[in-house]
């Protein structure tokens, strides 16, 4: 994130009165860990009201670190605010405003009022906490649990099963974590824990064009999975998700909005027919493969459905530098490799047109996303709409 609070926010942008009132705590907070080695997780949603003018929908700064002194070894301070809320609430982990069940006595961190035994993963105040649990009753010694509202819990269960049956049935090579356990009354699905390390941090003892071979091959694989049951996204669900970016970077920085509402134009006049989908796992990032030398493996499949597959090729070619940490000219080159070998093992040539209609659509739609969570830095909003007006496409 970077340094400050929403930074990148214009003075005469909407939601900028809102980031005023919440400014003072939340600098508070940043004080408060001045030094200390934290993740921050935040988000800013806000609407227009009928009135013209900007309503908050909720606000939050998640502000997490290790600490050897909790029973899970980890602590999390979440400021959090709503529309029905005058003042910023503190949630000190594992409270969390909606995640309300996390320390029942039956709940996912503890059985029978007995604190378990865990490892937190990743988490993502309001939305889900994944941990690694030890010698949990009648599992392996060590599985990885999800934990999340009803809603989400019961898709992600879909998604897992209908992964796993695809991947028996054709016995392929792809890798991925069986379901050992549903709880629906405790919130909790159990997942096999499989050996690797995410590729985002393998990266550094590893061939940087063998691996980047592996994973253009790996993620077509992946691709070919033939899953069932699983929902569809079309053109039109993409087009909405771009409405929606549009509007959201208009409250955070209208200074560029009349360049991503003339984007939006162009998706729109230049949206490709629906055609063939395949199966995308919804989130296939370099963290989300593991690598071990007995074979990779690729995890979380929450959000997994089927849709154009270069709309997920184009997720990962943007994803690569803010997620792999190279050099640019070491970057550009594992960019090029993964686009090579996933064309290759596709055995198809890429189309350069609907290839720049998904670039486009995901730089846009991943700007207003890290808008809302304050990680944009100053100027790099501009910068993004730069590139993309140069036509750059990475194709040469």
């Amino acid at each position: 994130m970077p340094q400050g609070f929403f930074p990148a926010v214009d003075r005469e942008a909407p939601v900028h009165p809102l980031l005023e009132q919440l400014r003072p705590a939340v600098e508070a907070e940043i004080e408060r860990f001045d030094g200390t080695d934290v993740t921050v997780h935040g988000e800013l949603r806000a609407v227009r009201g009928s009135d013209g003018g900007v309503e908050l929908e909720r606000f939050y700064w998640s502000t997490q670190y290790p600490d050897p002194s909790s029973p899970q070894g980890f602590s999390a301070r979440t400021l959090y605010r709503d529309e029905q809320a005058s003042s910023l609430q503190v949630h000190v982990f594992p409270s969390d405003p909606a995640l309300s069940w996390l320390d029942d006595d039956n709940g996912p961190l503890r059985c029978e009022g007995r604190i378990e035994s865990v490892d937190i993963l990743r988490y993502i105040p309001l939305r889900r906490l994944t941990y690694r649990l030890h010698h949990g009753a009648g599992l392996p010694d060590s599985v990885i649990v999800k934990t999340k509202g009803t809603g989400g819990l019961n898709r992600a269960t879909v998604a897992f099963l209908a992964v796993n049956r695809a991947a028996a049935r054709r016995a392929s090579s792809v890798r991925v974590p069986q379901l050992l356990r549903l709880e629906p009354p405790r919130h909790a699905l159990y997942l096999e824990e499989l050996p690797g390390e995410p590729l985002n941090l393998a990266l550094a003892g590893l061939d940087l064009t063998a691996a980047m071979e592996q994973l253009g091959s790996l993620h077509r694989d992946v691709q070919a999975l033939e899953v069932k049951g699983l929902s569809a996204r079309g053109t039109g669900y993409w087009l909405h998700e771009s409405r929606r970016a549009v509007d959201r970077v208009e409250l955070f920085a209208p200074s560029v909005a009349g360049r991503t509402r003339e984007l939006y134009a162009d998706l729109t006049r230049t949206a490709p027919e629906d055609g063939q989908t395949m199966f995308c796992q919804g989130d296939f990032l370099p963290g989300q493969v593991l690598c071990h030398d007995s074979g990779w493996s690729v995890l979380d499949f929450d959000d997994s459905h089927f849709a154009d597959p270069l709309s997920e090729v184009a997720a990962m070619y943007l994803a690569m530098p803010r997620e792999l940490g190279l050099p640019a000219g070491e970057t550009e080159h594992a960019r090029r490799t993964y686009l090579e070998a996933y064309a290759a093992h596709s055995g198809e040539p890429f189309d350069g047109d609907r290839w720049r209609w998904w670039l486009v659509m995901h730089q846009l739609t991943q700007l207003a996303k890290r808008l809302m969570k304050g990680r944009v830095a100053p100027g790099e909003a501009e910068s993004v709409l730069d590139l993309l007006d140069s036509g750059e496409d990475g194709l040469g």
